[in-house]
């Protein structure tokens, strides 16, 4: 699947999210490595959900491991590392908002979360966004 937001070649994620209790369930998650961009589909290749434009305050999850909190707070980066590259055993994305500018953020965080947000062209903001074709192989209609 190409990234309608820089068209750049989208990687599939894992689907980490329990079923709906009402709707389809999500099989597919795809994410763009390099805008962050990402869209749900369902089992028949239907879209479900897709990212929208946020500013880098109100963008990111807090990253957590099942160990001891350390006092560095680095932002999840879809992929099981963090924004900065840090990779930890078990790291997930926690419920808490990631925001640049507390004290306690990873400065190395801090600077992909704006290289990232530069990525995203003015026209892709303000749910602007184009709907993704599906990707090959996938029952999904390209409309």
């Amino acid at each position: 699947m190409t990234c309608d937001v820089c068209g750049h070649a989208m990687r599939e994620g894992p689907v980490t999210q329990p079923p709906p209790e009402w709707g389809p369930p999500v099989a597919e998650l795809w994410v763009c490595p390099w805008c962050y961009a990402w869209t749900e589909l369902d089992h028949g290749g239907h879209e479900l959900a897709r990212a929208r434009y946020e500013p880098p305050d109100r963008r990111w999850e807090r990253a957590e491991t099942p160990g001891p909190p350390g006092g560095t707070a680095h932002a999840y980066g879809h992929f099981g590392t963090t924004l900065c590259g840090a990779g930890y055993d078990g790291l997930t994305a926690s419920p808490y908002p990631w925001v640049p500018g507390w004290s306690s953020a990873c400065p190395d965080c801090e600077e992909a979360a704006a290289v990232i947000d530069r990525r995203w062209p003015a026209e892709a903001r303000d749910e602007n966004r184009n709907r993704p074709l599906p990707h090959p192989g996938s029952n999904g209609l390209p409309f």
